[in-house]
């Protein structure tokens, strides 16, 4: 009873630290997308290897080949959400950024319906209904404002997120926590990458470099570990809604921090997509009564 007190309580903890990442970026100096996504991959990428060596010692590197092909996809597809999200956020509101980003988990419902025939309930199907609902208004609402962009960036991030769920069920049975080390490589290897291919270089103030650091560390790393110690003892279903933290709180830090309003439409859709979402949790709860009955 009191490691599920215990564990709650990282569950709800995660998201607060998930939904710093809008207002850390928007104190960023003069740091480009690509910067940022190198900085904070490569401290996430350290982040999780020290993890790892305190956890595992000298069995690290056999814990870190022991996912395999599934680890490294899995990794891939992760950091792509992850790149996604720091260039849909340079590009659009916080808001916006999140809220789709949110719609992950419904995403994900749909390729486990598609590749792995899992059962969808009539209620995650309203939910799925919902949410392409309110996507379509926070879209909608950005034609003219100069985020389309961004809100595609986004969308394309859910997809990868949505691969990267579906990844972590094939390697269920294994630690998959290299995987965000995987992660950080990659992100590492794109930031880096792109910074050198367009002459902008990796050069960046000691102060957006720390900034990066902070979120690497802080917002990705400890809010992963909170919320993957959170799993051992609370059921997906309550995960899940814990969750919703993040897109409720990063606007908000947002609107404190920097004084950066949502759109109408913003409002209107995210509330719609926060529906979806609630649903959808109302959908996986069927679905783990169903198995048990």
């Amino acid at each position: 009873m009191v490691h599920t007190t215990r564990d709650r309580v990282f569950a709800l903890m995660a998201p607060v630290f998930w939904s710093i990442t809008g207002v850390t970026i928007r104190f960023i100096d003069s740091a480009n997308e690509w910067q940022i996504n190198f900085y904070r991959s490569t401290t996430l990428g350290l982040f999780v290897l020290a993890l790892l060596l305190v956890r595992y010692r000298t069995k690290t590197f056999k814990i870190i080949t022991s996912t395999g092909g599934v680890g490294i996809w899995a990794g891939v597809f992760v950091g792509s959400a992850m790149i996604c999200n720091i260039v849909a956020l340079t590009h659009t509101t916080v808001a916006n950024a999140v809220l789709l980003m949110a719609s992950g988990p419904i995403f994900a419902a749909v390729l486990g319906w598609i590749l792995l025939r899992e059962t969808v309930t009539k209620t995650t199907w309203i939910a799925i209904i919902l949410a392409l609902a309110g996507i379509a208004i926070m879209v909608g609402g950005d034609l003219h404002t100069g985020g389309l962009l961004g809100d595609i960036v986004a969308l394309i991030g859910v997809a990868f997120f949505g691969a990267y769920a579906i990844a972590l069920r094939y390697g269920q049975h294994t630690d998959m926590t290299p995987a965000v080390l995987y992660a950080g490589i990659f992100g590492a290897l794109v930031g880096g990458s792109v910074s050198s291919l367009t002459g902008v270089g990796l050069s960046a103030p000691i102060g957006d470099i720390g900034l990066c650091a902070m979120l690497g560390i802080f917002q990705l790393g400890i809010g992963s570990v909170l919320f993957a110690l959170a799993a051992h003892s609370v059921p997906a279903v309550e995960l899940t809604l814990y969750a919703l933290g993040e897109p409720i709180l990063a606007p908000i830090w947002t609107w404190i921090g920097v004084g950066e309003v949502p759109a109408v439409a913003t409002l209107i859709g995210g509330t719609i997509m926060l529906s979806a979402l609630l649903l959808h949790v109302l959908g996986l709860r069927q679905r783990t009564k169903y198995k048990t009955d």
